[in-house]
């Protein structure tokens, strides 16, 4: 290298650290062979520029691992690194102390991989963005989050790598180090990333036809106009099945099911059913929207679209055909647990993530088109497996001027809630909400996220954007206690931050236009899986493949033991003389109220810790039983007293006068 070209590259290396606001390191960097060098190199310009290294909590304890556990090394291949390593944290000690690297992140992130994907992502909107490693997957991960068409940006990130001679060199795809052989600048590398996951996505590089594409319309269509029908079909009936300038004959057969709309028939085309509507649901509007849907090419399996409009002998329109779906309702299948365990006794984690990618393609592929569904409901999606989906009720989807007339609360984005569905086209962004929602719902299944403890109503609590799952540190304590804090604590670090950041008030991807995309959910549950196949989570908390683990993520530093009373594994720190906050405060003796006969649970608290008495009445009784009868005037003092209801039953129960002409003092002296 000529003297020449190292001071241009020293000089790139001090304007990129000038250019960017935060810049990281990954292990593998600190570990390498050049990183001496390099620190010799950038400190000078890390004091002229006021700037600092951040180093993740999870790399500084990967490097821990390489200097304080010999076999760690060893086991990796390397074991000249535990030395590298003891040198390394003596450095970064002391470039702590003079505030030259800061530390970030959590102890309990899985990887650092995780993390970087997860900050970059975050902050690729506030800061210019610097990382520094040598793994080439990790690279081009963090450069792919740059290119996401999701999110426009004019901020900076990053990618570089350390040089044998400790310059710092913009990262080429391409490149790999060469071996000592062929370039004496490599005589060494770490290899403290080799064993990290891969988290490289190839996106499907699929052509889109002009003829599937719909136009995107800024107003509303409106259309009046009833379409009266003088021959409503019936099973056996033959119509005439129309797309285009294509025309078939085909007869109804068995009915399969009816709804408010209309009625769905078997027909003598295999795989293809009839939905006919009721007389009363046909008008100018429904049938001027599918016969626009009927125009365009679309063909995606599972994703039950009208193949052609329906017509009866006397040429008046009076369904359409589509393709035949199967499974079982997402809501009835999945969205309780009780029935998940029932239809899918043998699904893991493994499955939940993959059908969450299966419905986000078949979500992606409308979103490509201009399709947006409005009514994502699970009642509309059907399960047979996790990779065989069927998408129904289609024709309510929004295409062009002709909005989704229907919605479900929960799913309905918080600018939009409280509005008349029909009177406005949603956004993209609107949409994004409720496909964060549903994948939220298969991960915690059946629960929304916005059901909390304490809260308000749920339209108020998406509005308020009152989300009470954790991410770190924040949390406002209101998430549902036992087995939907167990779900959260087992997803990925990075994937908690995302959600939160979605349905989080001050989150920095809550608003309408800085929510995720398909494409960028797609990449973190493909991730997600990729975690899950692999090992990544078992090694770490065996308990992260169920779909409902029975207590929180496993602490390293925590000590766990068997319940005395259920026999489940829980913390020691989250029990009392043995026992699970679970079987304490929602287990224990069934009993009845002596007043209204409510059935009311004595908790193994309230009989084994408090050791207290059972309470004779439930809450509502209790309180009526304090509550003011009547007032009555002492006929010796002549001040006023409250009688309660519980007085009166007691003077009852005695057969006493009441109310009695004394108060309670005077009556006291008159025994005296």
């Amino acid at each position: 290298m000529t003297e020449r070209f190292y001071q241009t590259l020293l000089s790139v290396m001090e304007q990129k650290v000038r250019e960017h606001d935060r810049i990281f390191i990954d292990t593998c960097s600190l570990l390498d062979a050049g990183a001496d060098k390099f620190w010799m190199k950038i400190i000078p310009f890390l004091y002229k520029y006021g700037k600092y290294i951040v180093v993740a909590v999870r790399v500084y304890q990967e490097v821990q691992k390489f200097a304080f556990d010999a076999t760690y090394a060893q086991r990796k291949g390397k074991p000249e690194l535990q030395q590298i390593a003891l040198t390394v944290l003596a450095r970064i000690e002391e470039l702590h102390k003079v505030g030259l690297v800061q530390f970030f992140g959590d102890a309990n992130d899985n990887f650092a991989d995780n993390v970087f994907q997860t900050v970059f992502t975050q902050h690729r909107l506030k800061y210019n963005m610097l990382l520094i490693t040598q793994d080439r997957n990790l690279s081009t991960d963090i450069i792919n989050i740059s290119k996401s068409r999701s999110v426009t940006t004019s901020n900076k990130i990053t990618v570089m790598r350390i040089t044998n001679n400790g310059i710092l060199r913009e990262f080429d795809p391409n490149w790999k180090r060469p071996t000592a052989e062929t370039d004496s600048e490599s005589k060494s590398s770490s290899s403290a990333a080799a064993q990290r996951p891969t988290t490289s996505i190839k996106k499907p590089t699929t052509s889109i036809k002009k003829d599937e594409i719909f136009a995107i319309a800024q107003s509303v269509t409106h259309i009046t106009g009833k379409m009266p029908i003088t021959r409503e079909p019936k099973e056996g009936s033959i119509l005439t099945a129309e797309r285009g300038r294509l025309q078939k004959s085909i007869t109804l057969q068995q009915k399969i099911s009816a709804g408010g709309e209309g009625t769905i028939y078997f027909t003598n085309i295999p795989k293809v059913v009839a939905k006919i509507y009721k007389p009363e649901k046909l008008n100018r509007a429904k049938f001027e929207k599918l016969r626009l849907m009927t125009t365009k090419s679309l063909d995606c399996q599972g994703i039950c679209l009208p193949q052609a409009l329906l017509y009866n002998a006397n040429k008046e329109f009076v369904g359409y055909l589509m393709e035949q779906a199967e499974g079982k309702e997402l809501q009835k299948c999945l969205f309780i647990p009780k029935l998940l365990l029932k239809t899918f006794p043998n699904w893991t984690k493994v499955e939940t993530v993959t059908l969450c990618i299966t419905i986000l393609e078949k979500i992606k592929y409308l979103h490509d088109r201009n399709v947006i569904l409005g009514d994502i409901n699970p009642l509309n999606i059907l399960v047979k497996s996790p990779k065989d989906v069927y998408f129904v009720d289609t024709d309510s989807y929004q295409i062009e001027g002709f909005p989704c007339p229907v919605g479900t609360i929960n799913f309905t984005a918080p600018e939009i809630q409280r509005k008349t569905y029909s009177d406005f086209l949603r956004t993209v962004g609107n949409e994004r909400f409720a496909v964060a929602t549903l994948l939220f719902m298969i991960m915690l299944p059946g629960k929304p996220p916005y059901s909390l403890q304490g809260g308000e109503n749920q339209i108020d609590n998406i509005i308020n954007g009152d989300f009470a799952y954790a991410s770190g540190e924040r949390s406002t304590g209101k998430a549902p206690e036992g087995m939907w804090r167990f779900c959260w604590s087992h997803m990925p670090r990075y994937l908690k931050d995302d959600f939160y950041e979605t349905f989080r008030k001050e989150g920095e991807h809550h608003a309408e236009d800085k929510r995720f995309s398909t494409d960028d959910w797609l990449d973190k549950f493909k991730y997600y899986l990729k975690l899950l196949k692999d090992g990544t989570l078992q090694n770490n908390d065996e308990m992260s493949i169920d779909i409902f683990p029975t207590r929180l993520k496993r602490n390293k530093n925590a000590n766990y033991i068997n319940c005395k009373l259920c026999g489940k594994e829980v913390d020691e720190e989250r029990t009392q003389q043995g026992i699970c906050n679970e079987c304490l405060y929602h287990k224990g003796e069934i009993y009845h109220c002596e007043n209204c006969g409510k059935e009311l649970l004595y908790t193994n608290f309230q009989k084994l810790i408090k050791q207290s008495n059972k309470h004779r009445l439930c809450d509502d009784c209790f309180k009526q039983m304090n509550s003011v009868y009547c007032t009555v005037t002492c006929s010796v003092c002549g001040q006023q007293f409250n009688l309660t209801y519980g007085d009166k039953a007691y003077y009852d129960s005695k057969g006493y006068t009441f109310p009695p002409k004394k108060c309670k003092d005077c009556r006291q002296l008159s025994k005296q």
